[in-house]
């Protein structure tokens, strides 16, 4: 499966693992990053291949925590 990511996608699963599986927002630091929009399709793409769990934001759907999940480490080959 991780062929079929991109390289970005690939760098954000790497990051979540270096962090324990778990990453804090913020991901892209909001109005500094100019690749925000692709880091927020990013994990959206992501979560919809169920390669990370999302937690947002109740206020404003933002993503403030991700999460892999067993796919997601298999795709990672960190089973």
């Amino acid at each position: 499966m991780s062929a079929d990511l991109n390289g970005h996608q690939l760098e954000l699963l790497a990051r979540i693992l270096q962090h324990g599986g778990v990453l804090a927002s913020p991901f892209g630091h909001p109005g500094e990053d100019s690749l925000l929009r692709e880091v927020l399709d990013d994990i959206d793409d992501l979560e919809a291949r169920g390669l990370i769990e999302v937690k947002r934001d109740r206020s404003h759907d933002a993503p403030r925590q991700l999460e892999l999940t067993e796919t997601g480490y298999a795709a990672l080959g960190a089973e």
